[in-house]
C-alpha cells in the first residue's frame, strides 16, 4: 500500500470526506492518477474530477479507490444515496478500506442515522485501533444515538490521559451539559478554545460554537464564528448562529446587520425572515417587522413563534382582536406556549372577555410557574374582578420572582435555535 495515498481528507458539506487508498505500492501510474483526481476534487473541479472516474470505472469498475472519490463528489452534490451506493461498494470490494468505512459513518451522520454510523466505525477501530479520529466520531455517534455513557467512554480513549484532543473534550462538553454539570463543561470548552484558537476547521468552529451557547459563553462561541466567517463568509448557517450570539449579548443593532446579510443570501429562509423580524420587533419597528414576520408565516412550516411575534405586532398597533387570533394559531401549533398564552390572557383583559382572559392565564402558570409576566397579569385581572386579595397575592409572587431574577423580564422569547450539525 503506498503511504503517500494514506490518510488524505476532504471536507465537502459538513462531511469530512476521508479516502485512504487501497491501491498496490509497485503501482505508481494508478497511485499519481487517483492521487491526481483528489487534488481535482479538493480544488472544487468535480466536473473534471467526475469525468476522469467515470472512464476509469469502466475499466475498472471495483476500484475501492475510485469509487470511494466518485462517492465524495455525489456527496458534494447533495446527492447522499448514490454516495452512499458507492461508499458500499467500495468496502464490499475491500472490507479493509478504513476511508470508505469512514465516509460511510460521517454520510449516515449526515443522514441521521447514528446506529448505522457506529457500525461502520467499530470496524473502523478494530482496522485501526490508533485512528483517534475514528474513535472520536464514534463518540459522537453514539451520543446522536442517545447512548451517553458509550460515548463519554470513546471520548476518553481518544484523549489517553492528556487534554490536547479538542474533538474529545468538545465531546466531554456536551456530555456535561447533558448532565447539567454547566460548570464542568464550561472547563472543557475553555481547553478546547485554546487549542483551536488557530484553527482552520470552520465545521469545527461552528460546532463548538453551537456548544458555547448552550452554556452560556457568549463571547466564546461570537469569537468561534467570526473566525468561521472568515473561512467561509456566507455559509447561512454560521450567519444565523452570528447573529444568535449577537443576541443573546443584547446588542440588537449588530444583531440586524447580521440578519439582513442573511436574507440577502437566502431572501426565502424561514429561519432568517423569523429572526430579522424578531430583532426589529424588539426595536419597536413594528411595521417591518410584520413584514419580514408575514414573509415567515407564509412558509410551508411555519414556527409557533411567527404567529406570537405578529400577535404583539397587532397589540402593539392596538389590535387586539386581531392579536387574539394570531396568538390563538401560536397556541393551536403548540399547545404549551406559556408566552403565547399569557399574551392572550392580556388581550382578553383589554377586550373585557375575563372568563378566558383568566383561563389563559391560569394554564400559562400551570405551564410556567415562574415566569412574573403570567403571575403579573393574574394580578391585573383579580383587580379589574374585585378581588384585591388575590391581586396582592400575585403580586407578591411576582416580587418573589423578580427577586430571585426568575423569568424574562419581558413577553418576547427567542425563537428557537437551528439545530448544529
Amino acid at each position: 500500500m503506498n503511504p503517500r495515498f494514506l490518510r488524505k481528507s476532504l471536507f465537502l458539506l459538513a462531511l469530512a470526506l476521508v479516502f485512504v487508498g487501497t491501491v498496490p505500492a509497485q503501482d505508481d501510474k494508478l497511485v499519481a492518477r487517483l492521487e491526481h483526481v483528489a487534488s481535482l476534487i479538493r480544488e472544487n473541479k468535480t466536473t473534471e474530477a467526475e469525468r476522469q472516474l467515470t472512464t476509469f470505472l469502466q475499466t475498472n469498475p471495483d476500484q475501492p479507490v475510485a469509487l470511494n472519490l466518485l462517492g465524495t463528489i455525489r456527496a458534494k452534490q447533495g446527492r447522499l444515496n448514490e454516495a452512499e451506493a458507492l461508499f458500499v461498494r467500495a468496502v464490499n470490494s475491500n472490507a479493509r478500506f478504513s476511508g470508505a468505512r469512514m465516509n460511510l459513518a460521517y454520510l449516515y451522520m449526515q443522514k441521521r442515522e447514528p446506529a448505522k454510523a457506529v457500525a461502520q466505525l467499530k470496524e473502523v477501530v478494530l482496522l485501526e485501533p490508533g485512528n483517534t479520529q475514528a474513535v472520536v466520531v464514534l463518540g459522537d455517534a453514539h451520543l446522536a444515538n442517545g447512548a451517553v455513557a458509550e460515548a463519554e467512554e470513546q471520548y476518553l480513549v481518544a484523549l489517553e490521559g492528556r487534554l490536547d484532543n479538542a474533538a474529545a473534550l468538545l465531546g466531554l462538553a456536551q456530555i456535561s451539559r447533558l448532565k447539567g454539570e454547566i460548570k464542568e463543561a464550561t472547563l472543557y470548552l475553555t481547553r478546547v478554545g485554546t487549542l483551536t484558537a488557530d484553527s482552520k476547521s470552520p465545521e469545527f468552529l461552528y460546532k463548538f460554537a453551537a456548544v458555547a451557547m448552550q452554556v452560556g459563553m457568549s463571547d466564546a462561541a461570537k469569537s468561534a464564528l467570526e473566525n468561521a466567517l472568515k473561512l467561509r463568509p456566507n455559509e447561512p448557517a454560521y450567519l444565523l448562529a452570528y447573529g444568535i450570539a449577537w443576541l443573546r449579548k443584547g446588542d440588537l443593532f449588530e444583531a440586524e446587520k447580521v440578519f439582513r446579510r442573511l436574507v440577502q443570501l437566502q431572501p426565502n429562509s424561514n429561519q432568517a425572515q423569523i429572526h430579522l423580524g424578531y430583532v426589529l420587533l424588539n426595536q419597536k419597528k413594528y411595521d417591518e417587522a410584520r413584514l419580514w414576520l408575514e414573509k415567515s408565516a407564509r412558509s410551508t412550516s411555519p414556527m409557533p413563534e411567527v404567529f406570537y411575534y405578529l400577535g404583539l405586532v397587532a397589540q402593539e398597533q392596538n389590535d387586539d382582536a386581531k392579536a387574539i387570533a394570531l396568538f390563538e394559531k401560536a397556541v393551536q401549533k403548540l399547545p404549551n406556549y406559556a408566552h403565547a398564552r399569557i399574551a392572550l390572557g392580556s388581550s382578553y383583559i383589554k377586550l373585557r372577555n375575563y372568563p378566558r382572559a383568566k383561563e389563559e392565564l391560569e394554564t400559562a402558570v400551570k405551564l410556567d410557574p415562574e415566569e412574573p409576566t403570567a403571575h403579573y397579569n393574574l394580578a391585573l385581572l383579580y383587580a379589574r374582578l374585585k378581588d384585591p386579595a388575590r391581586a396582592q397575592e400575585e403580586m407578591r409572587i411576582v416580587e418573589k420572582l423578580k427577586a430571585k431574577g426568575a423569568g424574562s423580564d419581558g413577553v418576547v422569547v427567542l425563537p428557537p435555535n437551528p439545530n448544529p450539525r
